[in-house]
């Protein structure tokens, strides 16, 4: 998002830049398992993450996460008549309390990806503090008068529509550190026992990045 876009609380949406990058494969296993399949997540290549709205000279803006990943044998073709051997997959993670003024800059920075790399591109939002439906997939649309000029689809993650209880005890050490920002049991008691638990379950992983897994759950909270 564009530097003067950004919420103030970056070092939360910063910490889970990094945590996205440590368990990028745990992010697709937990919720675009149908495609996690289709990628070779062994060799990812993180991109520059600044984009020009209007190259040369428009507007400068940092994207969060763009990885660069390799295609697994099998895996659907992504644009007729060509047999891709890489795509782009584009993270956003939107800290707003509504989605309309977002829609249309990711629409945006997809068009500068396609334009600047010629590659396929999978626009994902992690939506912080607005739930939509949970995990689906979202569209902004653009007319001229009553005519449908164009539909634009990416997928998105709100956290807040998704139930803790449903992550915080599987066995994806990524969904247990997001279900803090997933919604909560009612009873105070069950929300702390969750909350314990997902600690105590990170710290028993073996997982590379404990400490920042770890610091993720404790500042989501």
């Amino acid at each position: 998002m564009a530097e003067s876009d950004r919420p103030p609380d970056q070092d939360h949406d910063q910490r889970l830049k990094l945590l996205l990058k440590e368990f990028f494969e745990a992010f697709f296993r937990c919720f675009f398992a149908d495609m996690a399949d289709w990628f070779e997540f062994g060799n990812i290549q993180w991109l520059d993450n600044e984009v020009f709205t209007a190259p040369p000279q428009g507007e400068r803006r940092q994207l969060d996460l763009i990885a660069q990943l390799k295609l697994r044998p099998g895996a659907p073709r992504l644009r007729a008549g060509v047999d891709d051997l890489v795509a782009l997959v584009h993270v956003e993670i939107e800290s707003r309390d509504s989605v309309a003024a977002f829609r249309p800059r990711m629409f945006d920075y997809y068009v500068q990806l396609r334009r600047d790399t010629g590659l396929p591109v999978l626009p994902i939002v992690l939506l912080l503090r607005v739930g939509l439906k949970g995990n689906n997939w979202d569209s902004y649309d653009e007319y001229f008068g009553d005519r449908h000029i164009i539909r634009f689809n990416y997928a998105y993650v709100g956290l807040p529509g998704l139930k803790a209880e449903d992550f915080a005890t599987r066995e994806n050490l990524l969904g247990v550190a997001l279900s803090a920002l997933m919604e909560q049991p009612a009873e105070s008691e069950r929300k702390a026992e969750l909350y314990a638990g997902a600690l105590k379950r990170i710290a028993d992983s073996g997982e590379n990045d404990i400490t920042l897994a770890e610091k993720s759950v404790r500042l989501s909270a």
